[in-house]
Formats: C-alpha cells, structure tokens, sequence
C-alpha cells in the first residue's frame, strides 16, 4: 500500500512539476510584421554573429517562391533545446520555445535573459524564426503530455497488478480458513 501511495505521489509531483515548467504559447504580436523597406536586401542584416537560423539564409529571390519567413525584433530569439540554470535553491529549466533577449554573444555561446534570469546557452540553440520557435515549443508540449499519459498508463497498470496480487492472496487466505483440519487423534 505504501509502495501505491508513494508511485501515485510521484505521478502528482511530475505532473505538477511538468505544469510549472510547460512552456507558454508563443504568439506573435501584430506590432512584429514590419513592412520592408525598399532596399537589396528584404530581410534585416544578420547579428554580428551568426546565430542557428532555420532554414539557412540564402539569397532572396527578386520574388518569394515560398511564405515569407516571420523574424522576431532584433536581439528577440527562441531556445531551440531545453536549457537550465543552477541557483542556490536548485536548478531552473527553461522550455524549448522560451523567449529570450540576447545579452551577449561569444565564438559558441551566447549569454541570454527570459527577463528575470542571466545565462548561457549554446548560439545553435537559439532562433528568430517565429515559425521555427512555435513548432519547437509545440513538439515540446505534445512530447510532455505524451510523457504525462504514459507515466499515468504505467500507474494504473501498476495499480492493477497490486490489487490482483492483493486479491489472489487474500483468496488464498481464505482457503486456508476453510479447509478441514485433521481430527487429532485421542490415545487409547
């Protein structure tokens, strides 16, 4: 029994602890789209140094042949992989998905901010690409609650073999009751 409440506590805590860390729904605000403005290039100047953009930048056509790719503002970017920060009271995971601002950026990795924490993440972990950014963070949510539904699966079935194993052997018990006892013998 103690061995049920301890699985089905640990089901609670990882769900609550999967809520908490869950990545928001990045939506792009209106204000993002900016007309272009008429020069060689349709898209802004790429940052000092290049982050992982998906797909590669190639030279724009005169006409798109494809939906333009949607940028976030300049010094906006996206983690493309989970990444997690040590603190005093423990460690921080941050989302695939999570908005970050750039601080910083080396040869390999940048220094990022989500607005309240500081911290590294390798530059090909980063994106602008809006599209690329809300794919990530979905695929992220699909996989954790695919994650939630099995760990929830293996509880009950769990669950299931506790109480047939409990039930077999308070049948067994059972039988034990009610069976005949041999007569003792008297001496003669």
């Amino acid at each position: 029994m103690k061995v049920i409440l301890a699985l089905v506590s640990i089901v609670i805590i990882g769900y609550l602890v999967w809520h908490w860390f869950a990545p928001a729904a990045v939506a792009p605000t209106p204000a993002q789209r900016t007309t272009p403005k008429p020069t060689t290039a349709a898209h802004p100047p790429p940052p000092p140094k290049r982050l992982a953009q998906q797909p590669a930048a190639q030279p724009t056509p005169a006409r798109p042949v494809g939906p333009q790719r949607r940028l976030a503002p300049e010094g906006t970017y996206f983690l493309l992989g989970r990444a997690s920060l040590r603190i005093d009271s423990g460690v921080i995971g941050f989302a695939p998905g999570t908005k970050v601002t750039l601080l910083d950026q080396g040869d390999s990795a940048s220094t990022v901010t989500d607005g309240q924490y500081q911290f590294t993440v390798p530059s090909s972990q980063l994106t602008n690409d809006l599209d690329i950014a809300a794919s990530v963070a979905q695929s992220d949510y699909a996989e954790q609650a695919r994650i939630a539904e099995l760990t929830g699966q293996w509880a009950q079935e769990y669950n299931r073999q506790q109480r047939e194993a409990f039930i077999a052997s308070e049948k067994e018990k059972a039988q034990k009751k009610t069976r005949p006892r041999p007569t003792p013998r008297v001496p003669k």
